[in-house]
């Protein structure tokens, strides 16, 4: 202090750069309110499904935790829109037509008067908690859906950011790229394991995008990948090896199988039979752990993901789009090939794969189309030339 008197300096408040919370913080929400999410939530599961009033299918854990922040993004539209936070006694008060109009209108006007997917979310959980768990009777129902309409349809194929995006991996040299970064990655990131402490993550970034490349699962799978339960060697080592999950880990509820290539399965096991142990002093069971042991976080790991592809391709690409890319990468190889792609990607309907994916057939119709054109122009031309005249004649 008496430094920066003397040369008349002067402290200034430096702001804050961590954006505003938009959602209300949970506990200065209204007790029963809390305690009506709390009770709608144990019961989604269907714990018992035999019990009176049981739901008729049990929603699965990352199905849960998105009803909750539908619900908490909700009611925290809802009072930002002018509906006292006191009004909030059971969610009863949150599917009211005249709430329910509020909320989506303030996040239709957050979102730049476009209906994002998010909000779209919001609405179908609101609507669904009303007509099974509120019981709102028939034209309660109907308003709410007439409302939901009214903001328009939910775009059904691939966002303009994800198209750019794909276009971009039109270029074979940056495809060629992708694929060899988990090899850059390892070898760089095993050099410096003696002298650098980043290294370990480094060495996970390529096991990840190895993974993503080969097997684009969900984010949330990837990141609670277990050794013990979704890795397995069934043929022993230096074989392919199997990555599993169980249906109640699946988003669409249907349990999933792939094979990893022996290559990267064996370098799964150098990872954690001999570099893990000799950094962390045990074999690991999570694939994505820190230096202490502990499982590393998902938005961590996502994070990572993205700004490493985005540093040595100069593209941003995050786990999610790895499935929009494999899709491209089928589809190109296999023209028309859905069902192999809805196999990949775990959707339970031809339908929800057809309606993402169908502008990248489109763009290579177009494409034979052209190509089969300028053959045609090619051949005419080659005749004009042997009668001594030229196209532009």
């Amino acid at each position: 202090m008496a430094v920066q008197e003397e040369v008349g300096l002067r402290r200034v408040a430096v702001p804050a750069t961590r954006p505003a919370p938009t959602r209300i913080p949970w506990p200065q929400l209204p007790p029963s309110f809390r305690e009506d999410v709390d009770h709608f939530l144990a019961w989604a599961p269907c714990p018992d499904p035999l019990q009176e009033g049981a739901r008729a299918k049990a929603l699965a854990p990352q199905t849960l935790r998105l009803r909750r922040a539908h619900i908490h993004s909700a009611v925290s539209a809802a009072v930002a829109a002018g509906v006292p936070v006191t009004q909030f006694i059971s969610l009863v008060s949150l599917v009211e037509p005249e709430t329910f109009r509020a909320l989506l209108r303030h996040r239709w006007r957050q979102d730049e008067c476009k209906l994002s997917a998010y909000t779209h979310g919001i609405a179908v959980t609101l609507i669904a908690i009303a007509s099974e768990w509120v019981k709102a009777p028939a034209n309660q129902i109907s308003t709410l859906k007439a409302l939901r309409s009214k903001l328009g349809t939910r775009q059904s194929d691939l966002t303009e950011k994800n198209k750019s995006l794909l276009r971009k991996f039109d270029d074979p040299r940056l495809i060629t790229a992708l694929v060899e970064l988990p090899d850059r990655l390892w070898t760089a990131a095993r050099r410096r394991l003696a002298t650098s402490r980043r290294a370990f993550i480094d060495l996970q970034t390529a096991l990840a995008i190895d993974l993503l490349i080969h097997i684009p699962i969900r984010m949330q799978n990837l990141a609670r990948l277990n050794f013990q339960t979704h890795l397995h060697w069934p043929q022993g080592r230096r074989k392919p090896a199997l990555m599993t999950l169980r249906s109640d880990e699946a988003k669409n509820g249907v349990p999933l199988e792939f094979e990893i290539s022996t290559a990267l399965a064996e370098r799964l096991q150098v990872y954690r039979n001999e570099i893990a142990p000799a950094l962390i002093g045990k074999c690991p069971d999570a694939l994505f752990v820190s230096l202490s042991g502990k499982a590393r976080k998902q938005d961590t790991i996502k994070m990572t993901i993205t700004k490493t592809v985005l540093r040595y391709l100069g593209v941003k690409l995050t786990p999610h789009q790895f499935r929009h890319l494999a899709a491209k990468i089928v589809l190109d190889a296999n023209p028309g090939a859905y069902e192999l792609v809805r196999q990949l990607l775990g959707h339970t309907s031809l339908r929800t794969t057809t309606m993402l994916y169908a502008g990248i057939d489109t763009r290579r119709a177009g494409r034979a189309h052209a190509d089969f054109v300028m053959k045609l122009r090619e051949s005419k031309l080659n005749r004009r030339h042997g009668h001594g005249s030229s196209w532009s004649q």
